[in-house]
């Protein structure tokens, strides 16, 4: 995965808007790394996109008081819980507020099962 310059620009402006949200997204998209160490990263409106063939699977936003992590796919991800929002008819989002988010959300599962969706 490329750690481009334009992606670490893009870092250090989410920690000068919200430095508690910067460590936060940081700390997703090493998550995602992890999950898919071969997936490419690009900027794309106004985020990190993560692109595996064919897809899109994952993408981090910083929004003015969350992050959204976005799934291409999202419809299709299991959710027994109810923490994705969105109602569009393919992608999926949720809202991390803080740290603990990430863990009652369930966000790993999630970027997880998006990873193993097969391209339709």
């Amino acid at each position: 995965m490329k750690n481009t310059q334009r992606i670490k620009k893009l870092l250090q402006d989410f920690d000068y808007v919200n430095p508690e949200l910067g460590k936060i997204i940081r700390s997703l998209r090493k998550t995602v790394m992890s999950i898919a160490p071969d997936s490419e990263e690009k900027i794309m409106y106004g985020g990190i996109i993560f692109v595996i063939p064919n897809r899109m699977f994952c993408g981090l936003f910083l929004r003015k008081n969350h992050i959204s992590v976005e799934f291409d796919l999202g419809y299709l991800l299991k959710d027994t819980e109810k923490h994705l929002e969105g109602s569009g008819q393919y992608r999926r989002h949720l809202k991390i507020f803080n740290k603990k988010d990430i863990k009652i959300k369930k966000t790993e599962n999630f970027i997880l099962q998006s990873f193993k969706i097969e391209p339709l």
